[in-house]
């Protein structure tokens, strides 16, 4: 077995996943702000006192889920524009801790590695993997291989700006305005319905809660998930007529509320996409569920250990 770490926008999970990707156990913790180098680090720490895999010893090695620009060669976490962390060295942190080689990559990096490990891309060859969650990140995978670009940074799809109105566009956490991360992941979703509504909502109000709102009828959080599925499917629209991928496979915590956010994301996406460049293109769920990050964090262990 790996030890598998995900460092996600609100939540950390730790588990112990074997080589057919089955997760023997987990633990998810909340993360609440503010998220830094040395708390993370506190909290990985008692969260291995707490899985058996770790206690009993015999794990071959373990992998961390970085949510933003990582350095996977040198094993540092470069920046995370969703909560500032940056310039950790946390494969070495994370190592004294376990006794263990540590392995990091980039979130979505790691998602998209694990639907061809464990997914349904075991045969696709050419594919985007994009999560939307408190932020939105994509991979790139072009002949069954991780494109990482000139310094590992490739697929920042949330960093694609969708809003160039200044009175319309969100400020990201990267220092521009009007990024698909601001205004389509979870928190920008809140932003758009209290926009909307008039509404003063809550910092900490999320796309669940608005989305718990459109069902039960409110036309303003409809409106919201309308709006933010027409950026997603706009910026997706411009990825594929780049990349030309044979799939898009889409995962995090908010695209489970799909029913919401697919209609009008499919409807942008046709809208803008060049047709006959792209006509056998697939827009898919993951089939790794709510697992796929730490699925993720598991598939890179097992290719350390490969390689």
């Amino acid at each position: 077995m790996v030890l598998a770490i995900d460092i996600g926008g609100s939540k950390l999970m730790m588990g112990c996943v074997d080589t057919a990707g089955e997760i023997r156990e987990k633990i998810t913790v909340a993360l609440n702000p503010p998220v830094t180098a040395q708390g993370l680090t506190e909290m990985v720490r008692a969260g291995a006192g707490q899985l058996n895999g770790v206690k009993a010893g015999g794990l071959r090695a373990a992998s961390v889920n970085i949510p933003g620009l990582a350095d996977a060669e040198n094993g540092v976490w470069v920046h995370a524009p969703y909560s500032g962390v940056g310039n950790f060295a946390v494969a070495a942190e994370f190592s004294e801790i376990f006794g263990l080689p540590v392995h990091i990559e980039n979130d979505v990096n790691a998602c998209a590695l694990a639907e061809k490990r464990f997914g349904l891309c075991e045969a696709v060859e050419h594919y985007i993997w994009v999560t939307v969650s408190n932020g939105i990140g994509g991979s790139l995978v072009t002949d069954g291989r991780l494109y990482g670009g000139y310094v590992g940074n490739a697929g920042e799809i949330g960093h694609f700006i969708v809003e160039e109105d200044e009175e319309a566009a969100f400020l990201c956490g990267c220092g521009s305005r009007g990024c698909l991360e601001a205004m389509a992941a979870g928190p920008g979703i809140a932003r758009l319905y209290g926009r909307l509504s008039g509404r003063q909502i809550s910092p900490d109000m999320r796309s669940k809660e608005v989305g718990e709102l459109a069902r039960a009828g409110d036309a303003d959080a409809v409106a919201a998930f309308e709006k933010a599925g027409h950026y997603i499917g706009k910026a997706l629209s411009y990825a594929v007529n780049f990349v030309n991928p044979e799939a898009v496979v889409l995962g995090g915590g908010v695209m489970m509320d799909d029913a919401l956010l697919m209609p009008p994301l499919e409807r942008a996406f046709r809208r803008f996409f060049f047709r006959r460049a792209n006509e056998g293109v697939r827009i898919v769920k993951t089939a790794l569920g709510y697992d796929a990050a730490l699925l993720g964090a598991a598939a890179v262990a097992l290719a350390g250990l490969e390689n």
